[in-house]
């Protein structure tokens, strides 16, 4: 009774050879590997694509490993008309398409990655573009609580969280002001006024072009965004 070998062993005894004309087919290509291997090989598979074209690559399935190795590392070079043969083990073929493909998923992540960090920007840039000029505040470190900080207070003092009604209060005196984009317990607030240019004469009324400046009885910095540049700035002296 023959023996019923396992795909893992059938594999193990083909080899994959590419570069063949493309015009060549079934009965050609046989004939190329039983008049030179004559009974060392017992099949052989053309790879074709979905309308059964012929994508010039075979299967060749040799009678042992042995056969099949001593096949792919010779170093007889197999050339039929203006074609020279590339040849492998199958096993090694499939390694190859493997690490092709696991680039490839890599290069694809890292574009992705920097296809989401343009479109994040873009939007970024949008909004920038879209935003009334000067008329932006930013403050950073602020006092999260009314009656002192909360990370530094006495458990005697009573505490009132800082929202942004207070801060919309605070600036109101100085000018007209549209919103207060702030998070209770955060350190940073945006404040935006109606109109162009008032982030920017609110910032210098108040003396913040000299240093920084007293909000909530605890200093604070201060930064006017300028809808026409990508980034923040700090004005001085």
């Amino acid at each position: 009774m023959a023996d019923i070998l396992t795909v893992s062993a059938l594999n193990e005894r083909k080899a994959y050879v590419s570069n063949f004309p493309l015009e060549f087919c079934q009965s050609q290509v046989e004939e190329y590997f039983y008049r030179f291997f004559g009974d060392e090989v017992i099949s052989v598979y053309l790879k074709t694509d979905f309308v059964h074209q012929f994508q010039g690559a075979v299967y060749v399935e040799f009678r042992s490993k042995d056969s099949m190795e001593k096949f792919v590392n010779s170093s007889d070079i197999l050339i039929i008309g203006d074609y020279m043969l590339d040849k492998m083990t199958k096993l090694d073929y499939y390694e190859k398409i493997k690490n092709e493909q696991r680039e490839q998923g890599e290069k694809n992540k890292e574009k992705r990655s920097k296809d989401n960090a343009r479109k994040k920007e873009e939007k970024r840039q949008d909004i920038i573009r879209q935003m009334t000029h000067g008329a932006v505040l930013h403050l950073t470190n602020i006092r999260t609580c009314i009656h002192g900080n909360r990370n530094n207070c006495s458990d005697d003092i009573d505490e009132t969280e800082l929202g942004y009604k207070h801060i919309k209060e605070y600036f109101s005196d100085f000018g007209r002001v549209a919103h207060v984009d702030y998070i209770p317990g955060d350190t940073q607030a945006y404040v935006r006024f109606e109109e162009e240019g008032t982030a920017l004469e609110v910032f210098k009324q108040i003396g913040a072009d000299k240093g920084n400046v007293l909000f909530n009885n605890c200093l604070v910095d201060m930064d006017v965004l300028q809808g026409c540049s990508t980034y923040k700035t700090t004005l001085s002296n």
